[in-house]
């Protein structure tokens, strides 16, 4: 037996307790709380939907992978797909488009989407969805607004500033319950307390997430409405996808009955959360360990 091989099982004898208490195994899915699902009938499912979310944690690179995994694996049964991004605002479209058409690098690409302004996270992350999409000429829609105005709602609320100013987005529908209680917690925990306290500046902050929400939603159903035999995937973070508070529960809004949900599930995370409703199938993910070395 080889010094590595050794090595090998004795890695896999220490991991087995932790392996074994984790609520989403590695490579797995489950449908919370249901149990474990076959993946041929999670793909199956999702590539049956008029929209699918893909659920994401922006700078972790395992979550990245997965997502071109599964894009990959929609394709071989959908070949006609578009690939929805919160990353970029609506002014980026026409870089895409050229990017999908092949007319531009990728320094070019990322350059001219103004992506390190706008999103800041590291390219490379995302660059093998990008070339997935170029690769299969599959159409890719900036699903953003600038930021500029979600902080001017945030600041003034829906009502101080016009649909002409937000891009044409129009006045969302209103937060459910669940989600308007979690954005209390995300607001309270980072407010200083006399601010946290106020209800109407936690409100223009609420309706400055539900205009991002929205904003997403309805450039997700002009995708589907130009691509009509097309799965029109977003990719966005899980705080717009759990629970289908977020983007879902506006595509629904708008009239969206097919949407789908997916999201990659950290070996590290809280079973707690891991409870019926919060996503139609989860994938148990080992986000890469992080070189601390200086």
């Amino acid at each position: 037996m080889t010094r590595l091989l050794r090595f090998g099982l004795i890695l896999v004898a220490f991991l087995q307790p932790a392996l074994a208490a984790q609520c989403v195994p590695p490579g797995r899915w489950i449908a919370p709380g249901k149990g474990e699902l076959d993946a041929g009938s999670v793909l199956a499912r999702a590539s049956a939907q008029s929209v699918l979310l893909l659920g994401e944690t922006h700078d972790v690179a395992a979550h990245h992978d997965w997502q071109l995994d599964t894009l990959r694996a929609l394709h071989a049964r959908r070949p006609q797909m578009v690939i929805g991004l919160e990353m970029l605002p609506r002014n980026a479209q026409p870089v895409l488009d050229a990017w999908v058409r092949g007319d531009l690098d990728e320094t070019a690409l990322f350059e001219r989407t103004g992506w390190k302004r706008t999103w800041g996270v590291p390219p490379a992350l995302y660059a093998g969805i990008f070339r997935f999409a170029r690769e299969h000429r599959l159409p890719m829609r900036a699903l953003n607004i600038e930021r500029q105005v979600v902080r001017e709602v945030s600041k003034r609320g829906l009502a101080g500033v016009p649909p002409a100013r937000r891009e044409g987005v129009g006045d969302p529908a209103e937060a459910p319950d669940n989600y308007r209680n979690w954005l209390k917690q995300i607001w309270s925990d980072h407010m200083p307390q006399a601010q946290a306290a106020s209800n109407e500046a936690f409100v223009r902050f609420m309706q400055g997430q539900l205009l991002w929400d929205r904003a997403m939603a309805e450039a997700l159903v002009a995708a589907a409405r130009e691509h009509p035999q097309a799965l029109v995937v977003g990719l966005m973070g899980s705080g717009h996808v759990i629970h289908g508070h977020g983007v879902e529960h506006q595509l629904r809004a708008l009239g969206v009955a097919d949407v789908g949900s997916l999201l990659p599930w950290d070996s590290d995370a809280d079973c707690g959360d891991l409870v019926a409703g919060v996503a139609d199938a989860v994938f148990g993910i080992v986000p890469a360990v992080q070189d601390t070395r200086h």
